[in-house]
């Protein structure tokens, strides 16, 4: 009888052992799947609007580093894919972009230089998503 409560958690761990690569596997290919990049641009420039509100209502410091925080998080969702698909629009986007995020999140941002770099950003991010649609 003892020999038998020894097979069930062998059984168990060999089971366990197995079964993980095959579920880490799909999980990592369903998360590849998530977004495309045209519905990514869409959450980016979305974010950029978000940041823009915050800047035209005079926001708190904390609302427009929060607004730059989640800019940060929709770019990263798609950031792999574009650099992969277009490495040229890639460079040209992330020209305005990174330092957008970077002045969102400062201490004491620049809200004239936010403004600016809104307005660069929107029009790369458009200019590429139009190329996407073609």
């Amino acid at each position: 009888m003892k020999r038998i409560y020894w097979i069930v958690p062998c059984l168990v761990l060999a089971l366990n052992i197995v079964m993980t690569p095959v579920m880490n596997q799909a999980s990592a290919e369903e998360e590849e799947r998530g977004v495309s990049v045209s519905e990514g641009i869409d959450q980016v420039l979305a974010a950029i609007d978000t940041l823009q509100m915050a800047v035209q209502n005079n926001a708190k410091l904390s609302e427009l580093n929060k607004a730059g925080k989640k800019l940060d998080e929709a770019w990263d969702v798609i950031e792999d894919q574009v650099e992969e698909k277009s490495p040229k629009d890639y460079k040209i986007i992330e020209e305005s972009l990174y330092p957008l995020i970077g002045e969102a999140q400062k201490p004491s941002p620049d809200v004239n230089k936010i403004e600016q770099l809104i307005v660069e950003t929107n029009e790369k991010l458009k200019s590429y998503q139009a190329t996407l649609e073609q």
